[in-house]
């Protein structure tokens, strides 16, 4: 008694791809966030008090924007974007490693330059108006 399968079949099979790549969406989403906050944070002790930073924190920094860029975006640029933060990142690491430690400049680019890009998008772009209605509302009228 084997039953033919059916496209109900198919496309349960289907939901569960798109729900596991969700979730693999929204793990690569809170990696590269917290591995990009950890990095910021520990740059940004650097810069306000003098201290010296070696390469780690640049490492988990650029790793975690590409983890997180790969995460969020869905267009075709992201791969642009994603190769530029890799070829930053490897020509920043490479020029701390060969003189030490990171200079002032180089951890106040991360620091400020993350501060100007989350301020520009947060303050400066439009957000799209969120409409929500209730079925108890009336339909908007013309």
């Amino acid at each position: 008694m084997d039953r033919e399968p059916t496209p109900d079949d198919r496309r349960d099979e289907h939901e569960d791809e798109s729900e596991g790549e969700r979730h693999v969406v929204a793990l690569q989403k809170f990696v590269g966030f917290v591995m990009m906050v950890l990095a910021w944070l520990q740059l940004l002790v650097a810069v306000s008090s003098g201290s010296e930073a070696d390469h780690m924190p640049f490492i988990y920094y650029f790793v975690g924007l590409v983890i997180f860029i790969n995460g969020t975006v869905t267009s075709w640029y992201k791969y642009p974007i994603m190769g530029l933060a890799t070829i930053t990142g490897l020509t920043l690491i490479y020029h701390i490693k060969s003189i030490g430690s990171a200079m002032r400049w180089e951890k106040e680019l991360v620091v400020y330059g993350t501060i100007i890009y989350i301020a520009v998008f947060m303050f400066i772009t439009k957000k799209p108006a969120r409409r929500i209605r209730t079925p108890l509302d009336p339909p908007p009228s013309a």
